[in-house]
């Protein structure tokens, strides 16, 4: 595959992505599209994700938002943990905390569950302006549900989720690279209850999320760079 052809069907498949995400979430998720629509409308008039961006300095590009506060990134986040009310979710990877903050507005939203988050700062490729600490977007009000582990995730991620036991969510976003992607995914999957949900970020770096899909047999969608799988429900 040529860059030319690379760069025209990614181009393709981000804005097949914006023109409906909404859709392709709802059919995922087996919710009515007006459930969803529900949860980006709430989510739209709350301001937050304004007040995020603005906080972080986040330059958005009206017709080609692929920052971390694009509907289908950080946002859907909000909107799935509001549908399936995660008693605990996973997430390996924070930096200034996006996907962490939104995450954490959903359960609060909820007034229930916890995020337990792994972050190794200072590595090749951290984007942490000089002077701040993993996590600092993230609104003080919201960090109460909020456990923060500093480290690598192959030392991290197996203690933590023998004892948390089963998990609802787990969200990748550290290192990307496919071993990393791979370890990630299978340490988690033992410990998603039934109808829970691996989610990815920037999939397009690999192929990892769609080859540990095949292997398992997951039900999955992309919307771009995201990746969603879900676990079977007990009977399904």
């Amino acid at each position: 595959m040529n860059r030319q052809f690379l760069r025209a069907y990614k181009l393709w498949d981000y804005f097949l992505a914006r023109l409906c995400y909404k859709q392709r979430l709802a059919r995922f998720l087996g919710v009515n599209l007006l459930e969803i629509k529900k949860y980006y409308r709430e989510l739209r008039e709350s301001g937050f994700i304004e007040t995020m961006a603005e906080n972080s300095n986040i330059y958005r590009i009206p017709l080609m938002d692929l920052s971390s506060v694009s509907f289908f990134r950080a946002p859907m986040l909000y909107v799935i943990c509001r549908i399936i009310r995660p008693e605990k979710v996973v997430e390996t990877g924070v930096e200034r905390g996006m996907s962490t903050a939104f995450i954490l507005y959903a359960l609060e939203r909820n007034s229930r569950g916890r995020l337990y988050s792994i972050d190794w700062p200072n590595q090749t490729g951290e984007k942490l302006d000089e002077g701040k600490v993993t996590g600092w977007a993230i609104p003080d009000g919201l960090k109460q549900r909020w456990l923060l582990a500093l480290g690598a995730s192959a030392e991290k991620l197996p203690p933590l989720l023998a004892d948390l036991g089963k998990i609802d969510l787990f969200f990748h976003d550290s290192d990307h690279s496919y071993e990393n992607m791979m370890f990630e995914f299978g340490a988690a999957i033992a410990h998603i209850s039934a109808g829970g949900i691996i989610a990815a970020d920037d999939i397009i770096d690999s192929g990892a999320f769609r080859d540990f899909c095949r292997q398992q047999q997951l039900k999955n969608t992309h919307l771009f760079k995201v990746g969603l799988a879900r676990v079977k429900k007990n009977g399904a």
